[in-house]
């Protein structure tokens, strides 16, 4: 295969899914309002549409930390402003490309502190890799340090296509729709792939 081969990486956008804007300046505010009015219609109540633009805007500003390839807000209650967030991640595969390897990989590039863990090998479309589910406590800020319970799934692939590694992370904190959510990831991960950029 041509390594000189421009690729680029895709995902499944299902209904609910709204992407967020990373590393491109955006004003925040302004933009989770018209996202979330963009998502409700004209007739949910303005304290939802606050409520609801108010998480986007946190979720946005706290994806920019990770600088992933591009991350959407999954709404799961739009009423109650619950979402879930999942993004991609490509990272450099010098020294991981091994299926063996890429637990090593998250732990470097995506650390975290897990309560419980759960590693698996898998084959995806895109190619053999990982999958990662975690549960750990994280501090929620505030001046009573108060933690909260996060559920991640995380999937790494090797593609053949290129020398990159894809990385999957789904992440919420309402463990009530962890089912729903973890068929979604999987779902999500079918999804993920390379497609060669047609016309350069």
């Amino acid at each position: 295969m041509n390594e000189e081969t421009p690729w680029h990486c895709l995902i499944a956008e299902p209904e609910g899914s709204i992407r967020l804007p990373v590393g491109d300046a955006t004003d925040l505010k302004a933009w989770s309002k018209q996202a979330a009015e963009r998502y409700l219609d004209g007739s949910t109540p303005r304290r939802e549409v606050r409520g609801l633009a108010s998480v986007l805007a946190r979720v946005a500003e706290s994806a920019e930390m990770s600088d992933p390839t591009f991350v959407y807000a999954y709404v799961v209650d739009a009423a109650k402003a619950v979402t879930a967030v999942y993004e991609v991640h490509d990272y450099d595969g010098e020294g991981y490309r091994s299926v063996d390897r890429l637990p090593e990989l998250l732990r470097d590039v995506l650390p975290t502190s897990p309560d419980r863990q759960g590693v698996e090998q898998i084959v995806l479309p895109a190619g053999p890799g990982v999958r990662i589910q975690e549960i750990q406590s994280v501090d929620t800020g505030g001046v009573f340090r108060k933690k909260t319970v996060l559920e991640t799934v995380t999937y790494a692939v090797v593609p053949p296509q290129v020398e990159n590694i894809l990385v999957l992370r789904m992440s919420w904190t309402n463990l009530i729709f962890s089912e729903a959510l973890l068929e979604l990831a999987e779902t999500l991960a079918q999804s993920l792939e390379l497609a060669e950029v047609k016309g350069t």
